[in-house]
């Protein structure tokens, strides 16, 4: 509530000094006044007036106390390249469930809001992105360096699943990490052949059938990552190196892949964690390609069908088990979790179509 106050009173600042002959020193004294640098100062600045002229939902969340500070400062983020009546538009479809998310949790659902709102502008950002893909060199402390590679999210997504295969098959006293690296230095200087076969990584993206046939320009959802672009849903739909889930477009549902076995096939696998996107414990963002498949009433006792299966991380598939948690799944994919001390938490994968 202190920071809509504060908001305000910056918004309010900037329009005061925009109409004076210094205008151009108003971050300065900001700067001055707060100790803090200009570029902070500046940063203030703008998301006030953004709030303030842009996203009067998020501020009045935020004036409310249902939302804090980096839950506006994601909003503002990621409707900045928007109209200001698509910014309206996304605020309609995230702030309902926002005082109940994560910031992380609350990006990935306004993701999906901006591309919903906007498709045509969502498909040109990314070519413009695409234009700006690079390699940066970045030193950091004692002899190390970072490395970052901006370029699309499926070839992103292609490379490290091509690392993580490799360095699991390495048997040494290394961790995965430590593999993982070791083999992408390998790899780009030639120190090492791997011998394995040179197959290209399973890109898993998820389009609704309508989507795949041009009737419109709902988003697609590359599994592991986020919501993508319908135009880049549909080429990797017809890649041969993907592997596509189709929904029905008028429900929004993936198939069920019911099986009486304990461990679920590669399909209801792929389906499940498809469904969950991410561990489904409350607020967890471990993605469901890098969790446990796990049965939410014990096998044989209940079935291995989708009904029975959720993403867990190794972290909350252990929690489940032993730390005294408890969780049943609902008809509308809720999962209810219960507490030691008996309190409720609830969680619920992101939809596909939000409609």
């Amino acid at each position: 509530m202190v920071e809509a106050r504060k908001a305000r009173v910056y918004a309010r600042f900037s329009q005061v000094r925009a109409e004076e002959p210094l205008a151009q020193l108003a971050t300065d004294e900001v700067a001055l006044e707060l100790r803090i640098t200009r570029n902070a100062a500046g940063n203030r600045l703008y998301l006030a007036e953004s709030l303030v002229q842009r996203l009067p939902g998020t501020l009045a969340a935020l004036g409310r106390g249902e939302i804090d500070l980096p839950k506006a400062r994601v909003l503002e983020e990621l409707t900045h390249p928007l109209s200001p009546e698509h910014a309206r538009a996304v605020e309609d479809k995230v702030l309902a469930r926002a005082p109940e998310q994560t910031a992380p949790q609350l990006r990935q659902a306004a993701r999906r809001a901006v591309l919903r709102v906007d498709p045509q502008g969502a498909q040109a950002r990314h070519e413009q992105r695409k234009a700006e893909r690079k390699v940066v060199d970045h030193p950091v402390e004692d002899g190390m360096a970072e490395l970052t590679a901006t370029i699309t999210a499926p070839e992103a997504t292609a490379i490290y699943q091509r690392l993580d295969t490799l360095a699991r098959m390495c048997r040494d006293d290394k961790t995965t990490d430590q593999r993982r690296a070791d083999v992408f230095v390998d790899l780009l200087l030639g120190k090492a052949c791997y011998d394995t076969p040179a197959t290209a990584a399973t890109v898993l993206v998820t389009v609704a059938a309508t989507t795949l046939a041009g009737a419109h320009d709902k988003p697609g959802e590359l599994t592991g990552y986020s919501p993508i672009p319908a135009a880049m849903a549909r080429e990797l739909a017809a890649d041969g190196t993907s592997r596509r889930l189709l929904t029905d477009p008028a429900t929004g549902a993936l198939l069920d892949h019911g099986r009486t076995t304990y461990r679920p096939p590669a399909a209801l696998a792929d389906h499940v964690r498809a469904r969950d996107k991410t561990c489904q414990f409350p607020g967890c963002r471990k993605p469901a390609k890098q969790c446990d498949i796990d049965h939410l009433t014990p096998f044989p006792q209940d079935p291995t069908n989708q009904t029975n299966l959720g993403t867990l991380c190794r972290r909350h598939h252990h929690l489940k088990h032993t730390q005294g948690w408890t969780v049943t799944r609902e008809n509308d994919d809720t999962f209810r979790w219960r507490s030691p001390t008996r309190r409720e938490h609830e969680t619920k994968p992101e939809p596909y179509d939000d409609d």
